[in-house]
């Protein structure tokens, strides 16, 4: 399959490329045991983690690696862009930020900068390529259903508390007619570990648990009957199918989020009602985003694991800017600082930050388009674009609308890593690939594992072979970013 047409993949096409090598997804195959442990198991510095992903590809020269600010100039070439605002300093010594982060910047003496992430692999104009493999460490299709971060926190770890799923997604809608929603959910979760180890899904944060009921129509008496009913079908069925591991597995998780409606942990949504306004006023940010941050705070504070909380991706919204790349990143930093900035400063003053691993992360760079209408270039291929033989003719083109795998940032707070480090360095002109101390991606999730106390070389057996927590098992923690 080319690129172009994983643009238009549809649900049928996606599943045909899902099943390849047999891991199915409707009923995931059983993960099977786990192959033979590492010898070296590293001490965790994090009980829990707290994703916060952003895709679409977020601008890295106007956020977490400025460039030089150059204003808008009618006619100016290209080349000349190398930041649309100014740069912040932090309270990290040394480190700045782009202008409209000031939040992030008053807690960046909490935190680790990645700036220079980069990939062989040049994604081009294909969005769900690369969120497939920053989520999984391998690319797509990988032979077999790969899992998540999350899903291998779940199977390695389990749940902190018995009460808590192991992995929860907050703000990604369920139900969705749209092919690359389809894509992200079907691909973007525990693949071969199977529907135990699937994220438990809140999509509207501020609406908590009463969302999980409206979804299906219904109130809880009527949850409770269909869930009997269904446990009476099943009794019907064959020893076969009642004992075999998928349908097990299945049955679990159904009663798992049924005691959970009736568990102390909704508590935990209920945040409109027992957080202080001013709290609730940090957090809004008109956005689902802003309350979801807040829900995982609450999660983690009552025991969960692994907390992924998306700005939900949207072809040509959001982070995804192919025209107007100056005033976006303008709006779309306003809707993620102070949710992020605020998470933090919450975790840390309950004691829970240095336990507590938030990482921030997207699909990959921007750099400036090379050509004049912005996402015409073939498959959205940038990546070597100096901009020299680009005019901006007017202020829509005014932005970094090129895709840009070479070139990516990274932010991590709390959980073992360093505070108020820097780590990485980027040249200054088109293009700006990393210039000092390049990270492979399979790099960052060892470096993540470590912290949570798994060793880059854990794998699960599936087909009859191991298949490894990162990128075959080669994956190694970059020492230099942790504590």
């Amino acid at each position: 399959m080319t690129n172009f047409d994983l643009q238009k993949l549809t649900r049928r096409q996606a599943l045909q490329l899902g099943l390849a090598g047999a891991a199915g997804l409707v009923v995931p195959r059983y993960a099977g045991a786990a192959a033979p442990a590492s010898a070296a198991k590293p001490k965790a510095t994090a009980d829990s983690m707290i994703l916060i992903w952003l895709p679409g590809g977020v601008a890295q020269t106007d956020t977490w690696d400025p460039k030089k600010y150059t204003p808008y100039t009618q006619g100016m070439k290209g080349s000349q862009i190398l930041g649309t605002c100014e740069s912040i300093p932090t309270k990290a010594d040394g480190i700045r930020l782009g202008a409209g982060l000031e939040n992030i910047a008053s807690v960046m003496d909490k935190s680790t900068v990645l700036r220079s992430l980069t990939s062989d692999t040049k994604f081009g104009a294909i969005h769900l390529k690369a969120q497939y493999y920053a989520m999984t460490g391998y690319l797509f299709p990988a032979g077999v259903a790969a899992p998540s971060m999350g899903a291998v926190v779940s199977r390695t770890l389990g749940r902190r508390d018995p009460n808590v799923p192991a992995y929860i997604d907050l703000c990604r809608d369920i139900n969705t007619s749209n092919e690359e929603m389809l894509f992200i959910n079907e691909f973007n979760g525990p693949g071969f570990y199977g529907v135990k180890h699937a994220p438990f899904m809140i999509p509207n944060p501020s609406q908590g648990l009463p969302t999980l009921n409206a979804v299906a129509g219904m109130d809880m008496t009527r949850l409770d009957r269909r869930q009997h009913y269904l446990e009476a079908i099943t009794g019907l069925s064959s020893t076969a199918l009642q004992t075999a591991h998928p349908a097990k597995d299945y049955m679990k998780v159904m009663e798992d989020a049924r005691a959970m409606m009736d568990s102390p942990v909704k508590r935990a949504f209920a945040f409109m009602q027992e957080e202080k306004p001013e709290t609730i006023k940090a957090y809004d940010v008109g956005h689902r985003f802003g309350f979801g941050c807040l829900l995982a705070r609450r999660l983690v504070e009552k025991g969960a694991r692994f907390v992924e909380v998306e700005y939900q991706y949207e072809a040509f919204a959001g982070f995804d800017m192919h025209a107007d790349g100056q005033s976006r990143m303008v709006a779309m930093k306003a809707q993620i600082d102070r949710p992020i900035a605020q998470l933090v400063r919450d975790l840390d003053q309950r004691g829970l930050l240095d336990r507590t691993l938030i990482v921030v992360m997207t699909e990959f760079g921007r750099t400036i388009a090379n050509q004049p209408a912005a996402g015409t270039e073939a498959f959205g291929f940038a990546e070597r674009a100096t901009g020299d033989d680009l005019i901006i003719a007017n202020e829509k083109m005014y932005g970094f609308h090129g895709h840009f795998s070479s070139g990516n940032s990274m932010l991590f707070f709390g959980g073992g890593f360093k505070k108020g480090f820097a780590y990485g360095k980027t040249a200054d002109i088109h293009p700006m690939i990393p210039t000092e101390n390049p990270v492979r991606l399979e790099d960052v999730h060892a470096t993540i594992y470590k912290a949570m106390g798994i060793p880059a070389d854990t794998s699960y057996v599936t087909e009859g072979r191991p298949f490894y927590v990162t990128n075959n098992g080669k994956g190694v923690p970059i020492e230099a970013m942790l504590a």
